[in-house]
């Protein structure tokens, strides 16, 4: 359930592909120009995912049938990759045998973005008139790289807050806080009445937004370097360990749990701050237990959320480009996401279809809300480098009371002796 960012490096990705040197071509020298429809030939295309569950992959085994019956002449079979989704598909990606059309999470897309395993799609996407403005900015800035785009988002997930309504009731709280002041009141009338108010993780994927709202950025972009030690980013992190000082914030590790959705699940914590990913889960291991989703709180006036997206990405060694890219059109198409909409599987990602997945799922109003002001979870190509540093420099900040500043300089001093 928690959300696990899977490390990989450029030079892994150029290494291994200078040592092999072998593998498909990435130029197209079918005799239909790789559109598959031209000549009537049968064009045999590969998609890989992950599978969480059967049901996700039933799902785009449906929207492939769907895609399949508009256009006969392309076949398309699912490529489950197993395991370390992200180490299996690296050197797949350097031998150019990695199949046509695959997920890639928005965590790691500058990496691979950067490396040029990817196919840019914005020639593509302006010669079938592919409407991207459906998108939210904030999901197509996922996949951006360079001023190039290389993904289009399937779905996505954000922060939301989730509460115990018993728990508020036995402390006399009527409604979940709107901001993080409200949340330091209500927190101590929680704390008085012998509950502990939330469970939330030392971790850079949930607590950036507090960055964010008092005017940091632990990145800048257009450098692809940390700014850790930017004065700017003090408030938002004096916020955070303000928090744990006061016992506000509570680290799952010390219910026992892995991740925020275990404790709220046991009624140890009256809040958790997690995405989506919690409504199955407390289907599952609390069905019982009274709790409802509100918007993650603003802070300083702002709202800033985090997104968690994947793509569908196009293998730049594809040697049917064409047919590729209107596979990846269909599956990020309303036709297909008014599918995953139905499914309930995840929050579709095209704006068009998201007022009619909450009507049916409106516990999930919430999160969809919440991406109208996030950023990506991402931090170019520095990765699981760059998130490794600060959140072992806030755990110290945590345990050691250390400063703000000390926390954010010894992150940037990390990433400095890495060469980064």
């Amino acid at each position: 359930m928690k959300k696990v960012w899977v490390g990989v490096t450029l030079s892994s990705i150029l290494g291994l592909g200078a040592l092999t040197g072998c593998g498909t071509s990435g130029s197209n020298t079918s005799s239909n120009n790789g559109s598959g429809t031209s000549s009537g030939a049968v064009v045999n295309l590969k998609l890989g995912m992950w599978s969480s569950s059967p049901a996700e992959k039933q799902l785009v085994q449906d929207q492939i049938n769907a895609f399949e019956k508009q256009n006969p002449n392309i076949h398309v079979s699912i490529q489950v990759i197993t395991g370390n989704y992200l180490q299996v598909l690296q050197p797949m990606l350097a031998s150019h045998t990695a199949p046509d059309l695959f997920y890639v999470d928005s965590s790691y897309a500058p990496t691979l973005e950067s490396a040029g395993v990817l196919m840019p799609l914005d020639s593509y996407i302006q010669q079938d008139k592919v409407n991207v403005s459906d998108f939210s900015p904030a999901l197509l800035k996922a996949f951006q790289w360079s001023g190039k785009t290389y993904g289009l988002p399937k779905d996505f997930n954000t922060l939301a807050l989730e509460y115990n309504k018993t728990l508020f009731q036995k402390a006399g709280i009527s409604a979940p806080p709107t901001s993080w002041d409200q949340f330091e009141q209500d927190a101590k009338t929680l704390t008085k009445a012998g509950i502990a108010p939330l469970a939330f993780p030392v971790d850079v994927a949930r607590y950036y937004p507090f960055i964010v709202d008092m005017g940091g950025s632990y990145y800048n972009a257009s450098t692809d370097k940390a700014t850790f030690t930017d004065p700017s980013n003090q408030a938002g992190l004096k916020f955070f360990l303000d928090n744990y000082k006061q016992k506000y914030f509570h680290d799952p590790k010390d219910f026992g749990g892995t991740w925020a959705g275990e404790p709220f699940a046991q009624g140890k914590v009256a809040m958790a701050a997690e995405g989506a990913w919690l409504i199955p889960f407390m289907k599952q291991t609390a069905p019982t237990l009274q709790y409802g989703v509100s918007d993650f709180p603003s802070l300083n006036g702002n709202s800033a959320n985090m997104v968690y997206t994947v793509s569908y990405s196009m293998a730049k060694s594809t040697q049917h480009p064409n047919s590729a890219a209107k596979l990846l059109f269909f599956m990020t198409g309303k036709s297909a996401l008014q599918m995953t909409a139905d499914s309930g599987l995840a929050i579709p990602s095209r704006i068009s279809e998201q007022g009619a997945f909450t009507q049916k799922y409106p516990d999930y109003k919430a999160f969809i809300d919440g991406v109208q002001n996030a950023v990506p979870y991402q931090f170019g190509t520095l990765a699981q480098n760059f998130v490794t540093a600060i959140n072992n420099a806030t755990e110290a900040g945590v345990l050691k009371n250390v400063s703000p500043a000390q926390v954010l300089s010894q992150a940037q001093q990390t990433l400095a002796t890495q060469g980064q």
